[in-house]
């Protein structure tokens, strides 16, 4: 199945897509994310897709963005994020939001809006983001 492109988003080399896997149900007692819609902002589509799997491994919907700004119009119920480093802007909005978010990046040290958050550095398993996530909503 190949994800759908969001209404009203850009195609000037970005990408904003919902990855849904159709028919796929999540495991027995583990679902502890049904329902919810986790955004993931990563440039790397390997990484943004074995999270989004992971995710949904626990009955969540991603929807996978590339770029760190996106129109969160087109995402009006997401229950959490995954943000990169370069996400200052989308830090503020989720926050005016009461969005939590984690921030999943090779860097040691951030120094603006998104420092506040918590840090998952590169290389974690997807798994470990999941369950942070988790924390956050919890």
């Amino acid at each position: 199945m190949h994800p759908s492109s969001l209404p009203g988003t850009s195609a000037r080399g970005s990408w904003l897509k919902k990855n849904r896997r159709d028919g796929a149900q999540p495991m027995p007692n583990d679902n502890s994310l049904h329902g919810r819609i986790i955004l993931i902002v990563e440039e790397l589509w390997m990484i943004a897709t074995a999270l989004a799997i992971a995710f949904e491994a626990k009955g969540a919907q991603a929807v996978l963005v590339k770029h760190s700004h996106p129109d969160l119009a087109n995402v009006p119920n997401v229950s959490a994020a995954v943000l990169g480093s370069h996400s200052r802007d989308l830090c503020q909005q989720l926050r005016a939001r009461g969005v939590p978010f984690v921030v999943y990046t090779g860097h040691t040290k951030i120094d603006h809006e998104c420092s506040a958050a918590a840090i998952i550095e590169k290389p974690a398993l997807s798994a470990e983001v999941v369950a942070r996530v988790e924390t956050l909503l919890t």
